[in-house]
């Protein structure tokens, strides 16, 4: 009966430290939250991460902006336009499965890597116009302004013939 119980107990907390080791592992090793004045440990969301990382995109005015979205108005889904690019910010683009950041990330692409997408699959979500590079990946060449009166956005793409 007693080896029955220890033996129980031992699972038990075998169990217990491997999902905490699980967790942390997913959570990606994040430092615990710091407690409050009260001690509570409240957790505060954390601004969204941006697509691309890092300063060296073009940020444009409202000119520049309403030429951006002009692409959605002059797509045509039936052909397909390739453009060429260099990718701008300095700490990477994310390339991800599907045109949203609910997508699944698959990579990063470095700043100054070449890249060929197809404009006329673009498509407006999360604050950014996505654009599909092969069958399989897309990324957020352009960044959609804050919302805050102000008319702009940032280009993560710097293109040479589009």
């Amino acid at each position: 009966m007693q080896i029955g119980t220890k033996l129980g107990v031992v699972l038990v907390a075998t169990t217990l430290a491997g999902s905490a080791l699980g967790a942390g592992a997913v959570a990606g090793a994040a430092p615990p939250p710091a407690p409050g004045p009260d001690g509570s440990a409240a957790v505060q969301p954390g601004p969204p991460e941006e697509e691309g990382h890092g300063p060296g995109a073009i940020e444009v005015g409202p000119e520049g902006a309403a030429a951006a979205m002009n692409r959605l108005l002059v797509r045509d889904e039936q052909r397909v336009r390739l453009c060429d690019g260099v990718v701008l910010p300095a700490d990477g683009l994310n390339v991800r499965t599907g045109p949203g950041t609910g997508y699944a990330k698959v990579g990063v692409l470095a700043k100054g890597s070449k890249v060929r997408t197809d404009w006329d699959s673009i498509q407006r979500r999360d604050g950014y116009l996505w654009v599909r590079l092969n069958s399989t990946q897309w990324i957020a060449d352009y960044m959609l302004g804050a919302d805050d009166g102000a008319i702009r956005g940032k280009w993560y793409v710097n293109y040479s013939n589009c």
